[in-house]
């Protein structure tokens, strides 16, 4: 009876040991073989489909993207795992692993699949800085007439200069010109000189990065060129006319013909004075005050 027992018990724990042994592939790992799509956002959330084998339908699997956990992980079959890739970083490639829940958390073998996920550039670029920067006042140029030409905007990121757009004004006027650029800082160079004396407004549009994000709101700021004192005397330079002259900002900063002829007026006394034939270092007298029609005196 006792040897009988004991052959029994031999038995069950023969048993026992090899249903243990057999059991360890009841949890096998799974066998991952492809995945769709490939690529997707940096900021997640793309909906993967993983292929394979052995996918462990009963306790669910774990996915993650370089460490990172995948969201809304979903088993409909042994054959198939679906997931919503976290968020990661534009331009990187994530390593794609898949575990089976069901084995033994101290053997869980994380499988990585062949294939790489790329995250794609989401974030539309944003303006870091400007030359000139906002609110700057220019008061210090050579030429109250031909100050600067040309402004730039610097992105956080390299753009398309041939999207959107950067447009210019001063008070009513638009300045017309044209957008270039590479990397990360488009320029616009103005058809014509930018002047003392005026506020020009910069609203930047709808430029695009690499990616085709185009900025989501536009991007404005403003900057002052000074105007310079008003002079008592001026010296002509190579091309001036008259009207340009009185045009000047440190002249009369207007084309008023009543300002040319203050000009004739003024210096035809002291000699043979040719207002159609002006000579490069010729000094003009600049008159101003009541004698002259202003209501105040200028200095």
């Amino acid at each position: 009876m006792n040897r009988f027992k004991g052959i029994a018990l031999t038995f069950s724990l023969v048993f026992v040991a090899v249903w243990l042994a057999g059991c360890a592939g009841c949890n096998p790992p799974p066998v991952p073989s492809g995945m769709t799509p490939t690529s997707g956002p940096e900021t997640g959330g793309t909906l993967v489909k993983i292929t394979g084998e052995d996918f462990d339908i009963k306790n669910g699997v774990i996915v993650t993207f370089d460490g990172k956990k995948a969201q809304s992980i979903n088993v409909p079959s042994e054959t198939q795992v679906t997931c919503e890739a976290p968020a990661g970083t534009a331009g990187q490639t994530a390593t794609v692993k898949v575990a089976n829940i069901g084995q033994p958390e101290e053997k869980r073998e994380q499988v990585s699949l062949a294939q790489k996920f790329t995250y794609t550039d989401a974030t539309p670029p944003e303006v870091t800085t400007t030359d000139p920067s906002g609110n700057e006042t220019i008061s210090e140029y050579e030429d109250s007439m031909q100050v600067m030409n040309s402004l730039s905007i610097t992105f956080n990121e390299a753009v398309n200069a041939g999207t959107g757009s950067v447009f210019v004004t001063s008070g009513t006027s638009e300045i017309s010109g044209k957008a270039t650029g590479s990397g990360n800082t488009i320029t616009f160079t103005a058809d014509e000189y930018m002047t003392a004396g005026n506020v020009y407004s910069i609203t930047v549009s709808s430029i695009e990065d690499t990616a085709g994000n185009a900025l989501t709101t536009p991007y404005k700021f403003s900057f002052t060129i000074q105007a310079p004192d008003k002079v008592k005397f001026y010296k002509v330079r190579p091309g001036d006319t008259l009207p340009a002259i009185a045009s000047r900002p440190e002249v009369y900063g207007d084309s008023d013909r009543k300002y040319q002829l203050r000009l004739v007026e003024a210096n035809q006394d002291y000699y043979d004075f040719n207002p159609n034939r002006l000579f490069v270092g010729q000094q003009l007298i600049v008159p101003r005050g009541k004698a002259w029609g202003d209501e105040v005196a200028e200095e």
